[in-house]
């Protein structure tokens, strides 16, 4: 189930930052049975990588569409619900640069 996109996808800009959730993606424990290999788990080592393919992706891309420079990505999963949510910082606010007449 690696690499299964969700099915809905919410984004929200917030003053300086965007907000991406993905729904319905699989679960940790659905998606990579954990394992250790040297004392690192198969899981952990994925999730890093995979982090950092997404912010080397996503860097670029969200300052090229919204004009300011991206600061920092946070990445956080919801274990229950297996939510998955990026936290992207800018330089801007956003939300008046867009939102607002």
């Amino acid at each position: 189930m690696i690499g299964e996109h969700p099915q809905e996808v919410e984004v929200r800009a917030i003053k300086n930052h965007i907000v991406i959730i993905a729904k319905g993606t699989p679960t940790i424990e659905h998606s990579i049975s954990v394992h250790t290999i040297r004392g690192r788990s198969i899981h952990q080592t994925i999730v890093e990588m995979d982090r950092d393919r997404l912010q080397a992706l996503l860097k670029p891309k969200v300052a090229a569409i919204v004009g300011c420079r991206v600061t920092s990505i946070q990445s956080d999963i919801c274990i229950g619900t297996g939510e998955k949510m990026e936290l992207i910082h800018l330089d801007c606010d956003i939300e008046h640069k867009y939102m607002h007449d």
